[in-house]
């Protein structure tokens, strides 16, 4: 990091100057004043920090010295170091005898702003490498040995089984800064503009993961989301898949669920791949230009069906896998009724949906015109 701008020495003018009642400047390693309690003095050149970067030690000036310099005011002047190297020089306005005991606490508080800073820049630094790294498991890149010696170095254990998780908010910054005290060490993440992507680390027994375990957590946050910040979330979770080629799968998934989801269950805020695999395999193929044309059975729906009773029968009808009693009591209606309904579903298309494969071939035509 550059260890001294104007930003930072304005920082320390401002800090220091609360510390003690003198005028406060700071020059760069040039001796040039960048910070000043005294903006008139600022982007002069001042021949006593010139000497204290010189000497690399203290240097005062009396009231009867200053006409020997350019650019002074009597007062002490001192090296601020940063890992033992001089990287600019800090300034106190006055008669000598009187701020002369000020000085080292002056010079230790910029030297203490300095060193703070450029630990806040490695930390924002560390998380940089941390999200590129993310971002290429997410993509699926090819992870060469720079890849590896830098997770190393972040303590990341890219064994770890993940899977991922995608949040999308319109206040996404409140959930993230939420978000963070919930997440574990061994959890990734990335915050892109549209949401926020974690992989997140899940249990494994015999090989198998707790999916139940992953989603009543999933559902925790939402619930505290909603309540506790009012904050409206999405919340999307792909499947695991082992290795770190699994990753990219997973939020392959997760991207997909959540796309497909807000199409077919609008006022859902979870949406789980795992439930929803036909969908997203149809959403993909679109995607890809590789879906199959099934006939439009759905038009024939609209144009008969001005209630949508029909369309919602159908889709009760997979839901409930065909189990009539429960399909009527879903819909409140008479099993006659249902009957009457599935008849009528059969006259206008052409398939009977009592029948497995014909079923099928109408779910596939509903769900094709909600993803387009």
């Amino acid at each position: 990091m550059k260890y001294l701008d104007k930003r930072l020495a304005q920082e320390i003018v401002n800090r220091t100057m609360t510390i003690i009642n003198w005028n406060i400047n700071v020059m760069n390693e040039k001796g040039i004043i960048i910070a000043s309690g005294d903006e008139r003095r600022v982007d002069a050149v001042h021949e006593g920090a010139l000497k204290v970067i010189e000497t690399q030690a203290g240097f005062e000036i009396a009231d009867t010295e200053i006409g020997q310099f350019h650019g002074v005011k009597a007062g002490i002047n001192l090296p601020i170091k940063s890992f033992d190297k001089v990287v600019g020089v800090i300034g106190i306005t006055g008669n000598p005898t009187e701020i002369r005991h000020y000085g080292e606490l002056v010079k230790m508080a910029a030297e203490m702003i300095i060193q703070q800073a450029f630990l806040m820049e490695e930390m924002q630094w560390d998380e940089r490498l941390k999200e590129e790294l993310v971002t290429k498991l997410l993509d699926g890149q090819e992870y060469d040995a720079l890849f590896f010696d830098r997770a190393k170095r972040l303590g990341i254990d890219v064994s770890i089984p993940r899977t991922a998780v995608i949040i999308a908010s319109t206040d996404k910054a409140r959930v993230f800064k939420s978000l963070r005290s919930k997440l574990l060490k061994d959890d990734l993440h990335v915050v892109h503009q549209q949401y926020i992507i974690l992989l997140k680390k899940i249990a494994l027994k015999d090989g198998v993961w707790n999916e139940a375990a992953t989603k009543l957590e999933l559902n925790k946050w939402a619930a505290y989301f909603e309540t506790q910040e009012g904050i409206s979330v999405e919340i999307a979770l792909g499947s695991y898949h082992s290795g770190m080629e699994g990753l990219s799968f997973s939020y392959q998934e997760a991207f997909h669920a959540l796309k497909v989801g807000r199409k077919l269950s609008p006022d859902t805020t979870l949406y789980f791949s795992a439930d929803s695999k036909l969908p997203i395999f149809l959403s993909q193929a679109q995607e890809l230009g590789l879906s199959v044309s099934i006939e439009p059975y759905v038009d024939r729906f609209k144009q008969q069906d001005k209630k949508g009773e029909l369309l919602e029968t159908l889709l009760m009808y997979v839901e409930e896998n065909g189990d009539v009693n429960k399909v009527a009591g879903k819909l409140f209606i008479h099993r006659n009724t249902l009957r009457y309904r599935l008849e009528r579903i059969n006259e206008l298309t052409g398939k009977d949906p009592r029948k497995l494969k014909e079923l099928v071939e109408l779910y596939i035509s509903v769900l094709q015109n909600q993803l387009s």
